[in-house]
């Protein structure tokens, strides 16, 4: 597996000092579509820096730029052949996202 950081995200996470990310996996629930009634486990990925006493012993680390990225194992089990982490502009807000790790649909 690839990671890659885009530059603008490069320049986002270096002006604000963040050195470490973690990249996982939220849970969730749902019977839509299934049609049968019962209930499907999903997870959804997302990213966030960590804190500087967060500690992840089961979580891969990955070294990019200067980087330490966590890699939660249900993340690298979504996760593409590259994943690419990029800066997300709204208006004034700015948000890192993810593209390469997809949904993840459990029975």
């Amino acid at each position: 597996m690839n990671i890659a950081i885009e530059q603008e995200a490069k320049a986002y996470l270096q002006k604000s000092g963040i050195r470490r990310l973690l990249i996982d996996m939220n849970p969730d629930m749902t019977n839509s579509g299934c049609g049968c009634g019962k209930s499907k486990k999903y997870y959804t990925p997302y990213i966030r820096p960590l804190k500087e006493n967060e500690s992840y012993p089961n979580h891969k680390v990955f070294h990019v730029d200067d980087m330490e990225l966590f890699l939660s194992p249900k993340a690298i089990e979504a996760a593409k052949e590259t994943v690419t982490i990029r800066l997300e502009r709204n208006f004034f807000l700015k948000n890192l996202e993810l593209d390469g790790i997809g949904f993840l649909v459990e029975d």
